[in-house]
């Protein structure tokens, strides 16, 4: 990291450190799944990505760029590009690239303010590829993340299976998902083709704003000026 973090980041806890203040009654706990507690278990921000109301952004000279509701800090090694709504011209999602490797593509979505959406989020994206040759859930470096191969046809008609890694990380009424292609996608375990998009994720800055939006709504994203230099 290269800003300053404000607070003091919380311990990470395990399940048998909550108290009742952080858990809810037991009775919730138990009712909640594997995976849930999984992501509720410890704070997999404590080494980012952060909050806009975090971080002391003048804390550094580093020049970032400032998309609006998320803060990019630039990494060596990692092309950027932006995608746009074909109907609107409104940005919806940051590509960062380790040309020939392995790609991530970032979007901002809107969380509740005293609910955790990451398991909401995440069955929408599974029931959103029913055809999906794989699907399953397993442990990452932000929680519990989706592994699937989906199925791709061609103009010619030709069928090929892609692989996708979808990070699923809360933060204050936000939620990144983070969708990983390439190598990192096809080999979870090579951490030399996540490492350095894992680092760029870490390093985002969101900030959220107050404009009310319904949770699961994306957070449009400005084409980026420099921030701080």
């Amino acid at each position: 990291m290269f800003f300053g973090r404000k607070p003091a980041a919380p311990e990470p806890v395990g399940d048998d450190e909550f108290d009742d203040e952080e858990r809810g009654d037991e009775a919730d706990w138990e009712a909640i799944d594997e995976w849930q507690r999984l992501d509720l278990g410890q704070d997999w921000r404590e080494d980012g990505p952060f909050d806009i109301d975090e971080v002391d952004l003048e804390a550094d000279d580093i020049t970032r760029l400032d998309m609006g509701a998320l803060i990019v800090t630039p990494e060596d090694g990692l092309t950027i590009r932006l995608v746009k709504d074909s109907a609107t011209d409104q940005i919806l999602y940051v590509i960062a690239e380790d040309v020939g490797k392995s790609a991530a593509q970032i979007a901002v979505i809107a969380a509740p303010a005293d609910d955790d959406h990451r398991a909401e989020i995440r069955a929408g994206l599974i029931a959103a590829t029913p055809d999906a040759k794989v699907t399953q859930l397993a442990k990452g470096p932000f929680g519990t993340e989706i592994r699937r191969v989906i199925s791709v046809t061609d103009d010619r008609g030709r069928e090929s299976f892609v692989p996708m890694r979808d990070w699923l990380i809360a933060g204050p009424r936000w939620v990144l998902d983070v969708r990983l292609s390439g190598r990192a996608a096809i080999d979870p375990d090579d951490e030399d083709a996540v490492a350095l998009l894992e680092e760029f994720v870490r390093n985002l800055i969101v900030r959220r704003g107050d404009v009310a939006m319904a949770p699961g709504s994306l957070l449009p994203l400005d084409a980026g000026q420099a921030a701080g230099a």
